[in-house]
């Protein structure tokens, strides 16, 4: 609360209560001009107007949430008294300086006569409440002003955390897609050193797509060029014992989409639904369901078990917790038995990138 603040409050609060005045004397018929009880009101505010700031240092210099809260407490009591005496002297002199000059009456006995009646009482406790107002003004807007202060530290800590968490969840994909990658790759330096020099090619690229991308959202048909380099280094290591099925709505190409989302699904297909010497399909499929973005991956592999409990790997779980934590409960991750094999569908809120 500025001292320019306080001391227009005074003058704003005076302005009030002169008009009250200038209005009873209005309503009970006598002269529009001002009355002696408008001299006196203006009198008092005026008075109260360079008294002011020094309120707003006091508040400043003792503030209420200050402890222990008795000090600040004595400390304003006291403030008020002086104050309020100061400013009680100060507004009947100038009542009886303009009495002085309206009635041209001795200056001196009017003064006398203000401070020894019923004005001075009038004035120095209307001085105090004043004071009071002030002082609970001033603390709801400080205390107002903390607890936005608050609120806002508060939402910019969620926001950093959530950042955090997302943070976290795809450095964990990354070593662990590295190792299972380079594991492939090593079996055929040996055999095959041509397929592996490919292979470890294509691992670069896909390595420094992932850390040279930043954002935790990028674009339907951008994740889907980034999916097709990891199927590559799978289609070395597997040739055509893997087969990839695509059935992409071309209208949901520039829906936003978390990065690196595909590549952990389908690690986890190659790891649970590719068995040897067999040749495995795997369809993915993207499109709209009103306001959500459907996409599947399913795969004709062994699929789950009848009655198994089925145990999420580093990749499905991880997905699941960065949708949360980007989407909140409107986004979904469900693992179910296909026929045959198994699917995995996640619905995510859709968002083109062109409305951004």
């Amino acid at each position: 609360m500025r001292t320019s603040r306080v001391v227009a409050l005074a003058l704003v609060v005076g302005t009030f209560f002169v008009s009250q005045e200038i209005f009873i004397d209005l309503a009970s018929g006598k002269s529009a001009n001002v009355g002696p009880r408008a001299i006196v009101a203006l009198c008092f505010w005026l008075a109260w107007a360079p008294f002011a700031p020094a309120v707003g240092i006091a508040l400043r210099r003792w503030p209420l949430d200050a402890k222990p809260l008795y000090r600040p407490l004595l400390a304003h009591a006291a403030v008020a008294l002086i104050l309020g005496t100061l400013q009680a002297m100060l507004a009947l002199g100038l009542q009886a300086v303009i009495r002085s000059l309206r009635t041209g009456a001795a200056f001196l006995p009017l003064l006398v006569h203000f401070e020894r009646g019923v004005p001075l009482v009038w004035t120095l406790f209307t001085g105090l409440m004043f004071y009071v107002v002030v002082v609970i003004v001033y603390a709801a807007l400080r205390f107002r002003t903390l607890y936005v202060a608050e609120q806002v530290s508060a939402e910019a800590l969620r926001a950093e955390l959530t950042q955090s968490k997302l943070d976290t969840l795809r450095s964990q994909l990354r070593p662990h897609f590295l190792f299972n990658t380079l594991n492939a790759i090593s079996v055929f330096v040996t055999e095959d050193a041509g397929k592996a020099q490919q292979m470890l090619l294509r691992l670069s690229t896909l390595l420094r797509r992932s850390l040279d991308e930043d954002a935790h959202e990028v674009r339907l048909d951008q994740e889907l060029r980034f999916a097709n380099d990891y199927l590559d280094i799978q289609r070395g290591r597997f040739g055509d014992e893997l087969n990839v099925r695509l059935a992409i709505d071309p209208t949901v190409l520039d829906a936003r989409v978390p990065v690196f989302l595909l590549q952990p699904l389908l690690e986890n297909i190659m790891e649970h639904g590719k068995t040897a010497d067999t040749v495995t399909t795997i369809t993915l499929c993207a499109g709209r369901e009103q306001d959500l973005l459907r996409i599947s991956l399913e795969d004709d592999g062994p699929g789950i078990p009848g009655g198994a409990s089925v145990r999420e790997g580093v990749g499905l779980s991880n997905t699941r917790a960065r949708l949360l934590q980007l989407y909140g409960p409107r986004a979904t991750v469900e693992l179910r038995a296909a026929s045959p094999g198994a699917r995995v569908d996640i619905r995510i809120p859709y968002e083109s990138t062109a409305r951004r």
